[in-house]
């Protein structure tokens, strides 16, 4: 869910929005449900949605809970039948000024596709928006577990964006860089071909 209330703040400073607002995961209205923060994605979420404590984890939510097969890397060896699944959440700092939360099956990226602030291309009337670079990340939920084989590894999906709010990190020998609140450039849209992008439909 883009731009939830429980993403405006930092961890854990819940506001009004929050406890009073949608739940994090299904949009169930909170001011007629039970609700608890979730100790991983830091949301506050529906009865429904929660999942209870649990040894080792705290407060959980559903979305985030391990299953019963649930097993380390170092545990987990790929059969005949089945292949090691590694299930994500990350929150991705991005070079565009934005955090997203993402989900995923697998390692986080190197670029994600976030908004139009640095800029697109248009080939055949199709917009296109240039990708963000990864410049932090923050893991909030990995989990391995065994699917059948040839299962398809579900693609990144993103669950929710916020602004960044820390301060750019300027380039130095041997040290990291990162543009932090600011967009690394402020981009323009190319057509490839010379056509225009299509109107928005409704």
């Amino acid at each position: 869910m883009r731009d939830h209330p429980c993403h405006r703040h930092r961890p854990g400073l819940h506001t009004d929005g929050c406890l009073n607002g949608p739940c994090g995961f299904c949009g169930t209205s909170l001011q007629t449900t039970a609700s608890d923060e979730c100790r991983h994605c830091l949301r506050i979420v529906c009865e429904e949605c929660d999942a209870g404590y649990q040894p080792d984890l705290g407060p959980i939510c559903r979305p985030c809970t391990p299953t019963p097969t649930t097993l380390g890397p170092a545990d987990v060896e790929d059969g005949e039948d089945e292949d090691v699944h590694r299930l994500c959440v990350f929150d991705l700092a991005l070079s565009c000024g934005h955090i997203v939360t993402a989900v995923l099956t697998g390692w986080y990226p190197v670029v994600v596709g976030c908004c139009d602030r640095l800029g697109g291309t248009i080939l055949r009337g199709d917009y296109v928006a240039f990708a963000s670079d990864v410049d932090f990340v923050n893991v909030l939920s990995e989990r391995h577990e065994s699917r059948p084989a040839g299962t398809r590894r579900a693609p990144l999906r993103l669950i929710g964006r916020r602004a960044r709010t820390d301060a750019p990190i300027p380039p130095r020998p041997g040290g990291e860089t990162s543009t932090g609140r600011f967009p690394a450039r402020v981009g323009a849209t190319v057509s490839i071909d010379g056509s225009m992008a299509a109107p928005p439909v409704g």
